[in-house]
C-alpha cells in the first residue's frame, strides 16, 4: 500500500468516529434533558401536594378542637352554633360550617339563622355513613352547596352529641379558596396548576378557572391520576394545547395536584441545547480532520529521518526512537535501527515516566495543601462571624437595657424634677421598644429559617403600603434634616401580597437608608409598574457600600463594620429579612452602589400576582383599638379581677386600671382566683395562660361551669405572651371572650376592659 493511501485512510478513521459519537451523544443528551424536565415538574407538583395535605390537616385539626366543645357535650346546639360563628370570623377561608344527621339532614348551617328550614346536604349519604361508621374524617369531592349553590368541597368529621349519638360536623371550603391556594405558589412562566377531586372534576385551575371549575379534566390526565399516585407525561390540555404534565395524588383526601407546562416552551429549550451540542460536535469534527491531516504528514517524516539516524549511528550518537509502520518502503529500513536504539529508548522512557510521576505527586500535594488552607480559612471566617454576631447581639441588647436600668434606678432612688422624670420615662419607653424590635427581628429570622412564615395574601394597595411605611420613618429623618421624597407612579395600583410584610420590607429599606445617610442628605422612594411586575427603588446619598461587601449585603449577621468603634448599631438582620420576605412573594431584591461615600440603591421587584379577587387593603396593624390615652376612659365602679403569677404584672395592671377608677383585685394562682370569685363577682376577668399548677385554660373551664349568678358568664380576657394563631383559637374555644398578646399598651388594656363592660351591659 502506497503512502498516499495511508494518509487518506487516516483522515477517514479520525473523522467518522467523531461524527458517529456526536450523533449518539446528541440523542442521549436530548433524552436526558427531557427526563430532567419531567422530574423537575414532578418534584414541584409533589411539593404542592404536600402543601395541600398540610392545609387540609390544619383544617381537620381545627375541627377536632371544635368537636370537643362543651356545647356538644351538653347537647346545646344553639350554643354550639354561636361558638362556630365566633370561630368562623377568625377563619376567612371557611365558607360555612354545618351539623348533619347521618342521612344528610342539616341540623343547622352558618349560612342561615339558627332554626331556619334547611334543604338536605349535597354531600353523598354513603360518604356520611362511612365517616360515621369509621369515626375518621373524610374529604368530599367537588359538589354544589345545597344552601349556597356554589361549587364547594367539604371536610366531614364525626362528633358525639350528648343523648343523640353520632352526628357529622361539615366544614365547607369553596372553590375560590383553592384557587387562591394554587395561585399562591410561584410556578414556571406559562405553567398551569390544576386541583382535581376524587372523581376527576376540576376544583381549581389557574388557567380559565371560570370556564373549567366543575368540569372534568382531559381523559389522559384522569386515567393517569387514577392509575398511579405520581407520574410525568405528555398530555393534551382542556384548551387543546399540548403540555408536559406531572401529577401527585394526596393520600389524605384522594385529590390530585397537577401541573402542565406548554410543550413548545420545553421543546424550545431542548432545541437550544441540541443545537449547541451539534455545533460543538461539528467544530470538533473539523478540528479532528485538521489534526488528522497534520499527523498524517508525520507519516512521511520517518523517511527523511532515516538518513539522519544512519548518520547518528555512524558518529556513535543515539539515533531517534524506532518506529513501527505498515508502509513497506519504511519498515525495511527501520528494522536496521531497532536493535541499536532499543536500549537507549528504554532508558529514556524510564526517565520520562519517573519525572512525570514526580510532577504528578507534587501537583497532588499542592492541591491538598490548597484545599486544607481554604477549608481552614472558611472555618476561621465562620467562627469570626459567629463571635462578632454574639458580641454585637450582647452589645445591642445591653445598650437599651443600660438606659432602662439606669433611669429606673435614678427615678426610684432620687428626687427629680418633672421635666427630668418625663425625659427618663421617654428614654425607658424608647429603649424598651428598641429591644422589642430586636427580639421581633430575631424571631422573624427564626420563622423564615424553619419555614414557619405564612403570608396572608390579598389584593394590596401598594401606594398606601409605601406611604404608611415612609410616614413611620419621617420623624427620624426630620431629626437628621434628611429630605425624604416619594415618587409613586399613577399605575402602581394593587398587587397580590401580605400588606404587613410588604410594609415591613419598605420600612426596613427606608430605615436603613435614613440610618446610613448623613445630615442634610436625601432619600428617594420610587415605585413603578413594569409589565407583570412592580419595581420599588430606594436610593440615598449616604455612605455607600464597598465593592467587596455588595455580594454579602443580604446575608444574615453580615455588617460592613462590626467593630466596637462602628457608627451605627443593629444586628445586620433587616436586609436579610427584606430578601427572604421578597422571595416569599415570588420577587427579587438587588443592591447597587458606586462605592463608599456615593450612596446606595436597593431595587425590589414584586410580581403583580394572578387576578384580583378581593378589594385592595391597606396594611393592617395588630393590637386593640383604643383612645389616645387611657385617662380618656373612666372605669369608675367597675370590678376587675387580674390573675397572673408575675407580681410585677399584677402591680402594673392594678396601677393602670386603678387610675381610671376601677376596683382591682389580684390573684397569683387559679385557686386563689376561684376563691375571690366566690367571695365577690367581678365585672371583668384578666387572666394569664401560663401559670404553675393550673393554667389559664383550666381556670376558665372552672369559671364557665358556674351558674350565671355565681359568675359563670363574666367576660374574660386572656392576656398572655402566647401569640400564635392556634393560641388565639384555643383561648376562644376554652371560653375567653378576647385574646391579647403581651406586651400590651396600658391604653389598650383600659380599652379592652371598657369594651367588654359596655358589651356585657348591652
Amino acid at each position: 500500500m502506497r503512502l498516499r493511501s495511508h494518509l487518506v485512510l487516516l483522515v477517514l478513521a479520525a473523522v467518522l468516529p467523531v461524527l458517529a459519537f456526536s450523533a449518539v451523544m446528541a440523542v442521549v443528551f436530548s433524552r436526558q434533558q427531557r427526563d430532567a424536565f419531567e422530574q423537575r415538574y414532578l418534584e414541584r407538583v409533589r411539593a404542592m401536594r404536600i402543601a395541600l395535605d398540610r392545609e387540609l390537616e390544619g383544617h381537620i385539626s381545627a375541627l377536632r378542637v371544635l368537636s370537643h366543645s362543651e356545647y356538644l357535650a351538653s347537647a346545646d346546639l344553639r350554643g354550639f352554633y354561636e361558638q362556630l360563628h365566633r370561630v368562623r370570623t377568625e377563619q376567612p377561608a371557611w365558607s360555612t360550617v354545618a351539623l348533619l344527621e347521618r342521612n344528610g339532614t342539616q341540623l343547622f348551617n352558618l349560612h342561615e339563622p339558627f332554626g331556619a328550614p334547611l334543604p338536605k346536604s349535597a354531600v353523598e349519604v354513603a360518604l356520611l355513613a362511612r365517616v360515621a361508621a369509621s369515626g375518621e374524617p373524610a374529604v368530599t369531592p367537588l359538589v354544589k352547596g345545597a344552601v349556597s349553590q356554589a361549587y364547594t368541597t367539604a371536610i366531614v368529621l364525626p362528633v358525639q352529641l350528648r343523648g343523640a349519638g353520632t352526628r357529622l360536623l361539615v366544614l365547607a371550603l369553596d372553590s375560590p379558596v383553592w384557587l387562591r391556594f394554587v395561585s399562591s405558589v410561584p410556578v414556571v412562566p406559562g405553567a398551569t396548576m390544576t386541583l382535581l377531586d376524587q372523581n376527576g372534576l376540576v376544583i381549581a385551575r389557574t388557567l380559565n378557572p371560570e370556564r373549567w371549575v366543575g368540569g372534568r379534566v382531559s381523559a389522559v390526565l384522569y386515567a393517569k391520576s387514577r392509575e398511579t399516585p405520581e407520574a410525568a407525561y405528555r398530555n393534551v390540555g382542556l384548551e387543546g394545547q399540548w403540555f408536559y404534565t406531572a401529577h401527585s395524588r394526596s393520600t389524605i383526601s384522594g385529590w390530585t395536584m397537577a401541573t402542565g407546562v406548554p410543550v413548545q416552551d420545553v421543546e424550545r429549550q431542548l432545541r437550544g441545547s441540541t443545537v449547541a451540542m451539534t455545533a460543538g460536535a461539528t467544530l470538533m469534527a473539523a478540528l479532528a480532520v485538521a489534526l488528522a491531516l497534520v499527523f498524517g504528514r508525520r507519516i512521511s517524516q520517518p523517511v527523511a529521518a532515516l538518513a539522519q539516524s544512519a548518520a547518528a549511528l555512524e558518529r556513535g550518537e543515539q539515533p531517534p526512537p524506532a518506529f513501527t509502520t505498515p508502509i513497506a518502503e519504511i519498515s525495511e529500513v527501520a528494522r536496521a535501527f531497532d536493535a541499536a536504539a532499543k536500549r537507549l529508548r528504554a532508558r529514556e522512557i524510564g526517565l520520562r515516566e519517573s519525572e512525570a510521576e514526580s510532577r504528578r505527586l507534587a501537583a497532588e500535594r499542592a492541591r491538598l495543601l490548597e484545599n486544607e488552607r481554604a477549608a481552614r480559612e472558611e472555618a476561621e471566617h465562620a467562627n469570626r462571624i459567629k463571635d462578632e454576631f454574639l458580641a454585637t447581639l450582647s452589645h445591642e441588647l445591653r445598650t437599651p437595657l443600660n438606659a432602662v436600668f439606669g433611669w429606673a434606678r435614678t427615678l426610684r432612688n432620687e428626687h427629680v424634677d418633672p421635666a427630668m422624670m418625663m425625659k427618663g420615662l421617654e428614654s425607658i419607653e424608647r429603649n424598651s421598644m428598641a429591644q422589642v424590635r430586636l427580639v421581633e427581628d430575631l424571631l422573624d429570622i427564626s420563622r423564615i429559617v424553619t419555614g414557619k412564615v405564612r403570608l396572608d395574601v390579598r389584593a394590596v394597595d401598594l401606594a398606601a403600603v409605601i406611604e404608611s411605611a415612609v410616614d413611620a420613618i419621617r420623624p427620624a429623618a426630620a431629626g437628621k434634616h434628611i429630605d425624604v421624597q416619594t415618587m409613586l407612579g399613577p399605575s402602581v395600583g394593587t398587587i397580590m401580597g401580605d400588606a404587613d410584610r410588604l410594609q415591613q420590607i419598605v420600612w426596613n429599606l427606608v430605615s436603613n437608608a435614613v440610618k446610613f445617610t448623613p445630615r442634610d442628605g436625601r432619600v428617594q422612594i420610587r415605585a413603578t409598574r413594569l409589565d407583570a411586575h412592580v419595581e420599588i427603588v430606594v436610593s440615598d446619598t449616604g455612605q455607600g457600600i464597598a465593592p467587596h461587601m455588595l455580594p454579602h449585603v443580604f446575608e444574615r449577621f453580615r455588617q460592613a463594620d462590626s467593630s466596637p468603634t462602628r457608627a451605627h448599631g443593629g444586628l445586620g438582620l433587616g436586609l436579610a429579612l427584606v430578601k427572604h420576605l421578597v422571595e416569599l412573594h415570588g420577587g427579587s431584591a438587588a443592591v447597587d452602589s458606586a462605592g463608599e461615600g456615593r450612596g446606595a440603591t436597593f431595587t425590589v421587584r414584586l410580581p403583580i400576582g394572578f387576578g384580583v379577587a378581593q378589594p385592595p387593603v391597606a396594611p393592617a396593624h395588630s393590637g386593640v383599638s383604643m383612645p389616645a390615652a387611657a385617662a380618656d376612659i373612666s372605669l369608675k365602679g367597675v370590678r376587675v379581677l387580674v390573675v397572673d403569677d408575675e407580681h410585677d404584672t399584677l402591680d402594673l395592671f392594678r396601677y393602670v386600671l386603678g387610675r381610671t377608677g376601677a376596683e382591682v383585685e389580684t390573684a397569683a394562682s387559679a385557686a386563689e382566683a376561684l376563691a375571690r370569685l366566690e367571695q365577690r363577682r367581678p365585672d371583668v376577668i384578666l387572666c394569664d395562660i401560663g401559670m404553675p399548677d393550673e393554667d389559664g385554660y383550666t381556670l376558665i373551664h372552672h369559671v364557665r361551669r358556674l351558674s350565671a349568678l355565681r359568675g359563670g358568664d363574666v367576660p374574660a380576657v386572656a392576656v398572655t405572651a402566647y401569640g400564635r394563631v392556634e393560641d388565639h383559637v384555643r383561648s376562644r374555644e376554652a371560653g375567653y371572650d378576647m385574646h391579647i398578646t403581651k406586651p400590651v399598651e396600658p391604653g389598650a388594656l383600659v380599652a379592652v376592659v371598657a369594651n367588654l363592660v359596655k358589651r356585657s351591659s348591652a
